[in-house]
């Protein structure tokens, strides 16, 4: 079972599915590192990567993805993470993948069900004349880690050389992020042309090779995944009201700990009805409240520049010494003493 961290977590801000980055675990543990040691240190819990269903914050990946580069001393990192892809990486997705009725098929599914993967990014199909673009378009508000692009271009790149037999190239490659000191693992990796700089980041292919029937194409089996897809998609659309409380959690907080009942005001929605509806979503606004101080706590003590007593206000309590009760109810040690141990981290 994932952590509560993660499984709140993922009501109010970006998430990726934690079989992703179980993957990219296994290919920094392939480069001699340890990656329960980044784990950590990212704040991802390792029974997170365990449940198939699991969803960890986008925050929390930018952080292992900065960790993996620090320690491995290879900026082109995201690069190397396709080659440890398994068909159940992406929950169902990737079966429906193999088996699509063409490439284009394939693209069509992705940007349908792209939010299994992660909802950072939102996905586009740029239609041309002679070629055809799969877009990651970023999401305004929503920040990510230029090493996941890197990954995800890379691992589309990889899907689609298999699904096709090798048939189907892109002719081109754009890129938001800077252009790397080390092009030519790029150049290797990614056999077209490629820049850097772009507006966006764009896969592209020859519309020939994109309408082309797969030999592996199976209807059947596509509708089945795709069935399951759709399942877990639905549930996970489901936290949106956890979501939006945990957003207004967020933002009245400074001004002390708001109640249940301004909430539901908020929401223009009674107490009762608010309380049933987040039972339903196996949660509750007190537990709701609880991890967001949780989570804002941890955020907050990362900064030197603000007292405890500062935190303590801005987490809702009037009483600085019942956030220190709190706080080591949560974590077991004391806001100073936790403060002091990141220090040294």
């Amino acid at each position: 079972m994932p952590n509560k961290s993660t499984k709140i977590a993922k009501q109010d801000e970006p998430t990726t599915i934690a079989s992703w980055a179980k993957v990219v675990c296994t290919a920094i543990n392939a480069r001699g590192v340890d990656s329960s040691q980044l784990l950590q240190r990212a704040d991802i819990s390792l029974d997170s990567l365990i449940d198939p269903e699991g969803r960890i914050p986008v925050s929390k990946m930018s952080h292992l993805w900065a960790l993996a580069v620090e320690t491995t001393g290879d900026e082109t990192f995201g690069l190397s993470v396709p080659n440890f892809i398994l068909p159940t990486s992406f929950h169902a997705l990737g079966f429906s993948l193999m088996v699509s009725a063409s490439l284009r098929d394939a693209w069509l599914r992705t940007q349908r069900y792209y939010k299994v993967v992660s909802d950072v990014l939102d996905i586009q199909i740029k239609q041309g004349n002679s070629e055809s673009a799969l877009c990651y378009v970023k999401v305004p508000g929503k920040e990510y880690a230029i090493e996941a692009i890197d990954a995800f271009v890379a691992t589309m790149v990889k899907l689609s050389t298999d699904i096709t037999g090798g048939s189907a190239k892109p002719t081109k490659i754009l890129f938001e992020r800077s252009k790397p000191k080390d092009i030519d693992r790029f150049k290797v990796l990614l056999p077209c042309e490629i820049y850097f700089e772009s507006a966006c980041n764009e896969i592209y292919y020859k519309n020939e090779d994109l309408d082309r029937v797969l030999t592996t194409a199976n209807r059947d089996i596509a509708l089945k995944n795709d069935e399951v897809v759709q399942s877990y998609l639905s549930r996970l659309l489901k936290q949106s009201l956890s979501r939006q409380v945990t957003e207004k959690i967020i933002t009245l907080l400074a001004m002390g700990e708001p109640s249940q009942e301004v909430i539901a005001n908020e929401l223009h929605i009674s107490s009762r009805q608010l309380q049933r509806k987040l039972k339903d979503e196996s949660s509750s606004f007190r537990s709701l409240l609880e991890e967001v101080r949780k989570d804002l706590a941890k955020n907050y003590l990362s900064r030197p520049q603000q007292s405890v007593i500062e935190i303590a206000f801005q987490l809702g309590f009037q009483d600085p010494s019942n956030f220190t009760r709190a706080f080591k109810r949560w974590f077991g040690t004391s806001p100073s003493a936790f403060r002091k141990q990141q220090v040294q981290l």
